[in-house]
């Protein structure tokens, strides 16, 4: 077997194998064991069983580890989908943390929210923004090779100012903000993702669903880089030369309607 082969092993594969040996073997110690079933059984657990657990505890971090990382390849397709997340990467939790701790989201909300994204922006404009920042990307590696990185690229200017060309875009749908909240609520509430391909986020991950303070801190994350700009007297120039002085208007506005909701 080739070596890419071996690195296209399914750790999900070995922890069901494991828990198939682990289990005959455990039929096999009752069966000819002397003691009581519930004896045997403890027995087992106490030697070869805690092995077992031992090794299968491994192989489960490994596949939760390698579960997320298929995902977040299939998301390298669509680079721009990744530009767009990392705005509020930070709001989901680490393994096991969901509804350990205040200002968090759960991934669940990625079909949603990517669905959303494209109706309000429009099917073409979306997929040229996806296009544009393929080839930002394909060039960054030619020119860098292996040394390329997504932590550096997600720090670039052009594939962030992409970004906020698709906000600018779409801020005119948040004109009624309380009826864009609720419609945006509803949209990702029925396209959240199955809770066991986040179940590594905690139990609380089945029950999770958007409500009107996660979307705020969402909303907070998407167009905090305009509150930023338009602090400014030469940011809010820049926003206005850019995108114009009725949609540097509509930014401000969301930005005030979040800020209250914050309040609130």
């Amino acid at each position: 077997m080739s070596d890419k082969e071996n690195k296209k092993i399914d750790e999900r594969e070995i922890c069901e194998d494991i828990l198939t040996s682990a289990l005959n073997d455990l039929i096999e110690h009752i069966a000819t064991s002397p003691n009581d079933p519930r004896s045997a059984g403890a027995a087992y657990l106490a030697s070869d069983g805690e092995a077992y657990l031992k090794e299968l505890r491994t192989h489960i971090r490994q596949s939760i580890i390698q579960h997320e990382k298929e995902l977040w390849d299939q998301a390298r397709k669509r680079p721009f989908d990744r530009m767009l997340v990392k705005r509020f990467s930070h709001l989901f939790p680490s393994e096991g943390e969901l509804g350990n701790g205040d200002n968090q989201l759960s991934r669940k909300i990625l079909p949603g929210f990517f669905t959303a994204m494209e109706m309000m922006a429009g099917k073409e404009l979306f997929e040229q923004c996806q296009q544009a920042c393929k080839a930002l990307v394909k060039n960054r590696k030619k020119e860098r090779g292996d040394d390329f990185l997504w932590r550096d690229f997600y720090e670039e200017e052009t594939p962030n100012e992409l970004v906020n060309d698709a906000f600018a875009v779409i801020v005119p749908h948040f004109s009624d903000f309380e009826k864009r909240s609720q419609w945006l609520i509803n949209l990702i509430n029925t396209h959240l993702a199955p809770a066991d391909d986040y179940a590594f986020e905690g139990d609380a991950v089945k029950g999770w669903h958007m409500d009107k303070e996660g979307l705020n801190l969402l909303l907070n994350a998407l167009f905090s880089p305009f509150r930023e700009r338009l602090e400014t007297t030469e940011g809010r120039e820049k926003v206005v030369q850019r995108y114009g002085i009725k949609a540097s208007r509509a930014l401000e506005d969301v930005l005030v309607n979040i800020g209250n909701e914050k309040a609130d």
